[in-house]
């Protein structure tokens, strides 16, 4: 996270000093969210003037975590992947509340096995879209087609966000803390139309918590027999725009990426469509 955080007070309460310059120095509210509750629960743990800490503590407070009970939905597999993905951000958080104290202590970071992405094929998505009978169900699936966007940044589109006219929306909510533009196909524009008539400019596009949203979505895949969830919906966009060509730089800032490292991920998805077009170029022989 490259913000310019400023200098530690000399004294008082350093929480919230920290938690006040990452707000000043423009975080975004997840990261913002994250860092306040890393830090506080390490601070916790430690029950000492963050200034004197060591590795010792550090340690056992890494050790302390990786015992807890996690309390997160799925299969043995992905559970323990959640887990140490939280864990590696709570130190990368805590790591970063030192390094602005100046407290020259190095936590180690752990490694996470990199998440399988899955990616709709163009006779699952023909699929899921028949399946919606209802307008509202049929754009919340073609709207985070059409753009990547996350479920949280969806949620937070308001009426007046969406210029109808030019295909485009702007979203002001972000993960990383910046606004951006997405862009959205002719096909979805006319289920807009017909959905947001008669809405004020300040209500929200839809009104539902994000556990209501990913409760949809699954039952909408359930139907069809697709195992469907919002990220894969984003995927899907990613891997649809870089098979026509999109570039890694323009995907990077439609999906709202801070490192195009992030954006990268997806290239291997489409390595197949690779393969096939170099056999047919440089031919197949033994």
């Amino acid at each position: 996270m490259k913000l310019d955080l400023g200098s530690p007070p000399e004294t008082g309460d350093f929480y919230e000093a920290f938690i006040n310059a990452l707000i000043i120095a423009g975080a975004g509210n997840g990261t913002v969210k994250l860092y306040s509750t890393a830090v506080k629960d390490f601070l916790n743990f430690i029950k000492k003037d963050p200034r004197k800490v060591t590795a010792d503590d550090l340690n056992k407070w890494i050790t302390s975590l990786l015992n807890r009970e996690g309390k997160i939905n799925g299969d043995e597999t992905e559970r323990r992947r959640a887990k140490n993905v939280t864990i590696r951000y709570y130190i990368i958080a805590v790591r970063r509340f030192l390094k602005w104290l100046n407290v020259n202590v190095k936590p180690p970071i752990p490694k996470v096995r990199r998440k399988e992405v899955r990616a709709l094929n163009e006779d699952e998505i023909e699929k899921i879209l028949s399946s919606c009978s209802r307008v509202k169900d049929k754009l919340l699936i073609r709207l985070l087609l059409d753009t990547g966007l996350r479920a949280s940044e969806l949620l937070s589109i308001t009426i007046k966000d969406i210029d109808v006219n030019n295909n485009m929306i702007r979203v002001r909510n972000t993960k990383n803390g910046e606004e951006r533009v997405v862009f959205f196909t002719n096909e979805t524009k006319h289920l807009l139309k017909k959905y947001i008539r008669n809405k004020n400019p300040d209500d929200k596009l839809f009104k539902m918590s994000y556990d209501a949203l990913y409760r949809k979505i699954k039952r909408i895949g359930k139907k069809v027999g697709i195992d469907l969830r919002p990220h894969i919906l984003r995927h899907t966009f990613a891997t649809i725009s870089l098979k026509k060509g999109m570039n890694l730089i323009t995907l990077q800032k439609l999906l709202g990426h801070k490192d195009i490292k992030t954006t990268q991920t997806y290239t291997h998805l489409i390595l197949e469509d690779m393969k096939n077009e170099y056999l047919k170029v440089m031919g197949n022989k033994e």
